[in-house]
C-alpha cells in the first residue's frame, strides 16, 4: 500500500535531496529560469510556488519561512521585493515547465522550469576571437613572410646532385639490384654482462 509516500526520492538521501532543492530554488529566484530533468522540475515546482505565495504576505514570519529554503539573504530580499509583487493579483500557477526531450549523454528527459512572465532575451554575441595568424599579421604590419636561409652558390648544386636518384644495376634475370640498407653502428657503453672472468 502506498499511503503517505508521495514525492520522488530521486535516488538521493533526504539531506542530499533537500540541499539540492535549496540550491535549485536559489538559482530559480536569481535567474528566473533553470534547466534540469523533468522529474526534478516536477518536484521543485510546488516548493517554488509555495514560497511565492508565502512571500506575497510580507512580514518577519514570512521571511523566516522563505529563509528555511533559501539561505542567501540577498536572494530572500529579491523574492520579497522583486518577484512576489509581480504575482499579487495571480492566485497561483506562477511557474511553468517546458519539456526539452531526451538529453544527450544519459537520455534523461530534460525540462526548463521558469516563471510565467519570464521574457527570454538572447544574449549579444561578443567579438570574434582573433586567430594566431591574424594576430601575427597585425603585429607585423599586415605581411607575414616565411624566413628562408640563403645558401652559397656552390652548395646548392652539390645538394641537387645528392638528391638525384642513382641508376640501379640490373642482374642477369632482368631484376633490379639494390644496395642493402646500412646497419646502424653499435652503441658504445658499459656492457651489461659484467667483467669477464678469463683470468680466473
Amino acid at each position: 500500500m502506498q499511503h503517505n509516500r508521495a514525492g520522488r526520492k530521486l535516488r538521493r538521501t533526504t539531506a542530499h535531496r533537500l540541499a539540492m532543492f535549496s540550491n535549485q530554488l536559489d538559482s530559480l529566484m536569481n535567474h528566473e529560469r533553470i534547466q534540469t530533468t523533468l522529474s526534478k522540475a516536477k518536484e521543485l515546482r510546488p516548493l517554488a510556488e509555495r514560497l511565492i505565495t508565502v512571500a506575497k504576505k510580507d512580514g518577519i514570519a514570512a521571511r523566516r519561512r522563505v529563509a528555511r529554503w533559501i539561505p542567501d539573504r540577498t536572494t530572500v530580499k529579491r523574492v520579497f521585493e522583486a518577484i512576489a509583487p509581480r504575482f499579487v493579483d495571480r492566485p497561483g500557477g506562477y511557474t511553468r515547465i517546458l519539456r526539452l526531450g531526451a538529453r544527450r549523454g544519459d537520455a534523461a528527459e530534460a525540462a526548463i522550469l521558469e516563471f510565467v512572465d519570464f521574457k527570454f532575451e538572447a544574449k549579444e554575441r561578443g567579438p570574434k576571437k582573433e586567430s594566431l595568424a591574424d594576430r601575427a599579421r597585425r603585429a607585423s604590419g599586415g605581411r607575414v613572410e616565411t624566413v628562408r636561409k640563403d645558401k652559397p652558390e656552390g652548395e646548392g648544386e652539390e645538394t641537387a646532385r645528392e638528391a638525384a636518384p642513382k641508376p640501379s644495376r640490373k642482374t642477369s634475370g632482368g631484376k633490379e639490384r639494390t644496395k642493402p640498407a646500412a646497419k646502424p653502428a653499435p652503441k658504445k657503453g658499459p656492457s651489461r654482462t659484467g667483467p669477464s672472468k678469463r683470468g680466473a
